[in-house]
């Protein structure tokens, strides 16, 4: 098997459609088609299913997909991997799933003293590359050795200030179930914490509007189209004459950010340096900051 004929076939498989493949490739056509026949030769086995000039992954092709990925994955991974290594640069990799504005301005606030450092950002749901991972889990989940507390935060309930809602100061999920709900997408990692402190006391909010972007959310509750969740310090206090955050009073809405370390990592001093200096930048820029605090 060739390289070529291997990226050849997850091309194909991933549209499913050679002349899609070829011209995402940037080769001809027919050499894609004997790349792929060549393959299933090899192997002796048939990878697609055809009919009527239509092409299907089979079982066997999408086992073969499966095994790839990850292989290719890796290797295109490499040129640049061994540049950091010849550079001798550090290079931090971190998932970053949640409190995403929060993290990156301690690593700008770093790099301010640390330019040799360089970091790699990426938000995938798993990320076999990353050495540092930022994610959310709700305040009563048991922790691993590897995980540890960044922050915890609670949630209120944001409504428009004109809600007849705005008249009180605490309120029970139970009690909105009338109410219309804007939210996150359910692909976001706050969306699904939301979900969790919901799904707690089989309570489920009437969403009216869903979107990708938080600010796209706040907005809409400041426009008065519907209420939402609010977490205390990844968003920062709302405007007063738009928006009034109520403690929730059950279910319990809070959740802890927490980063996990592989044990290599914390073998990594640049790495230990950093989540030292993270923690730290936390409690000062953070938790201990007015603007964050909500009365």
């Amino acid at each position: 098997m060739e390289l070529f004929q291997l990226r050849y076939f997850l091309a194909v498989a991933q549209f499913e459609h050679v002349t899609k493949a070829a011209e995402s490739l940037h080769v001809a056509q027919p050499a894609v088609s004997q790349a792929i026949r060549h393959l299933e030769d090899e192997l002796d086995i048939a990878l697609f299913d055809r009919e009527n000039h239509h092409i299907t992954l089979n079982g066997a092709g999408k086992f073969l997909q499966s095994k790839l990925i990850p292989i290719v994955s890796s290797l295109d991974r490499l040129p640049e991997e061994l540049r950091e290594a010849t550079e001798k640069q550090p290079v931090i990799h971190i998932n970053l799933r949640s409190a995403s504005a929060i993290i990156t301005n301690c690593i700008i606030s770093y790099q301010a003293i640390h330019p040799e450092v360089k970091f790699k950002l990426s938000q995938k749901p798993d990320d076999p590359t990353a050495d540092y991972f930022v994610s959310a889990v709700r305040s009563d989940t048991e922790l691993l050795s590897s995980q540890h507390v960044l922050f915890q935060e609670d949630f209120y309930l944001a409504v428009p200030v004109n809600s007849k809602l705005a008249a009180n100061s605490s309120i029970k999920l139970e009690k909105t179930s009338k109410e219309s709900y804007v939210s996150l997408e359910s692909n976001r990692p706050l969306r699904a914490i939301c979900d969790l402190f919901c799904q707690s006391i089989h309570f489920t909010p009437n969403i009216v509007y869903e979107s990708d972007n938080p600010e796209t959310v706040r907005d809409l509750i400041a426009a008065g189209l519907g209420v939402g969740f609010w977490p205390q310090y990844c968003w920062q206090k709302p405007s007063p004459d738009q928006v009034k955050l109520l403690s929730i009073n059950n279910p319990d809405c809070s959740r802890r950010v927490i980063a996990s370390l592989p044990k290599s990592s914390t073998q990594n001093p640049a790495i230990m340096e950093f989540h030292t200096y993270l923690t730290d930048w936390i409690n000062k820029n953070l938790l201990s900051d007015q603007k964050y605090r909500i009365r």
